[in-house]
């Protein structure tokens, strides 16, 4: 059974840990996985750009083999791995917001992508917690 006050606590636990990543390390995160899908993009022959795709691909793949994982050991490990490919959407977000000019607006998009991501990781992992 799925309560607001269980969901509350994962999301805050999600929340503090892309948080203390991002304060810490500045998108270090974000230019590993993105020099690590372009890499695999250029690898496999696809154009420079379109390494957001793959990346994309990766996170649905990701999300599905989460959803049919029976085994606790592989819905931690695919947990972790959608913690990560959830950076995404930074990728939007830098998109969508492009002039940051000083640390308060930074500041101000750190907190938003965090919370956009820490609000999907739950509801994904909620979502797989009300199938069973």
């Amino acid at each position: 059974m799925i309560t607001n006050r269980k969901f509350t606590g994962i999301l805050l636990i999600i929340f503090i840990s892309y948080l203390v990543f991002d304060i810490f390390l500045n998108d270090t995160i974000f230019y590993l996985l993105g020099g690590f899908f372009g890499l695999f993009s250029k690898w496999i022959g696809l154009e420079s750009n379109a390494f957001y795709l793959v990346w994309l691909i990766f996170l649905i793949s990701f999300v599905f083999l989460y959803s049919k994982a029976q085994h606790r050991l592989f819905k931690i490990v695919f947990i972790v791995l959608l913690w990560f490919l959830l950076y995404l959407i930074d990728v939007l977000l830098y998109e969508i917001i492009t002039n940051i000019n000083n640390v308060l607006q930074r500041y101000l998009q750190i907190i938003l992508s965090t919370l956009i991501r820490s609000l999907v990781l739950s509801l994904i992992y909620f979502y797989k917690e009300k199938r069973e």
